[in-house]
């Protein structure tokens, strides 16, 4: 992966980042607009291994913020 910090979903995915980056951490820590269920489901199995995981959303589908609430 490049070194550069633009990531366009195109010649660089952030899915692939985000796997590299979680599989080597302990805590993340992630400030979105929009969050939804279909996101997760690529970096999940990253997220299980997490000691901790802090979340700061801004606007989410109602379903999702349920199981939100019932893991933390």
């Amino acid at each position: 992966m490049s070194t550069h910090d633009i990531i366009d979903n195109k010649a660089e995915r952030l899915v692939d980042h985000l796997n590299q980056i979680l599989g080597s951490s302990e805590r993340a820590r992630f400030a979105v607009g929009y969050l939804f269920l279909s996101g997760l489901t690529s970096i999940g199995q990253r997220l299980l291994n997490l000691k901790e995981l802090r979340l700061l959303i801004g606007n989410t589908d109602p379903a999702l913020m349920k199981v939100l609430v019932q893991v933390s």
